[in-house]
């Protein structure tokens, strides 16, 4: 989380460094028409392309993104299992379900204490953990359609900036050139917002979802070992690959 943030007001105050070094008004910059166009639009043609229920979704993932909670140790919690399962039997694990903090583990869990095929429990998982996948690599794609839309309003705010300043030529040369200045001001927002914001925004779900999808993976290994009885060096040497990059 810290790193994003970090990232992202980095980026834009070099943007802001960049302006003062070049002894620029700030004042000039700002122009609350501009924003209200590139935000505005940028956000109308965002929502037509998805739906809402998608951006409630996307909502959600980018505060689990930008404010993790703090996981768990997987491989002790199956260890736990495992002595569990040696001295009580699978059922025993039926107990535990309610403590279980992630919902995923809880129905892998509960599939082999009722007894399912191991085959289907490893057809259900998957299929289900590519589910989970999908739709948090979907809020990504969300914020980086905004990252498209947004230059391509900041042109078309440009565009309507320079009519302006066609249709008063003869207005002088220095009202030409801060009619041109102010022009050029919706493409700098939307150039700005595209890759300091949305982009960045949108590569943080993708590096969430892949440790979300590695620990998925891990959890069904180790679900697979207890339902095969195999031993705790077994189990925490299946697991392992997949927990690596959530250290």
């Amino acid at each position: 989380m810290r790193s994003s943030l970090l990232g992202i007001l980095a980026a834009f105050a070099s943007v802001l460094l960049a302006i003062a070094l070049e002894e620029a008004h700030f004042l000039s910059f700002l122009k609350i028409s501009a924003l209200i166009l590139i935000l505005g639009g940028t956000a109308g043609a965002t929502f037509a392309s998805y739906r809402i229920e998608e951006f409630a979704i996307m909502a959600f993932h980018l505060r689990e993104a930008l404010f993790p909670k703090k996981e768990f140790s997987l491989t002790d919690l199956f260890l736990d299992f495992a002595e569990r399962a040696r001295k009580n039997g699978l059922l025993s694990l039926e107990d535990r379900l309610s403590s279980v903090p992630d919902a995923f583990l809880r129905k892998g869990i509960q599939l082999i204490v009722d007894g399912t095929d191991p085959r289907a429990v490893e057809e259900i998982l998957f299929e289900a953990a590519e589910g989970l996948e999908e739709k948090e690599i979907r809020s990504a794609k969300i914020l980086e359609t905004a990252g498209g839309f947004s230059p391509t309003i900041g042109i078309i705010g440009t565009v309507l900036g320079l009519v302006g300043v066609l249709e008063n030529l003869g207005a002088g040369t220095r009202a030409l050139g801060e009619g041109i200045a102010t022009a050029f001001i919706a493409t700098f927002y939307g150039i700005s917002f595209a890759n300091l914001l949305y982009f960045p925004l949108a590569n943080r779900i993708k590096s969430w979802a892949r440790v979300r999808s590695n620990r998925r993976q891990a959890m069904i290994r180790g679900i697979i070992s207890l339902q095969t009885g195999d031993n705790r060096r077994i189990l925490a040497e299946r697991m392992a690959p997949f927990l690596e990059e959530t250290r």
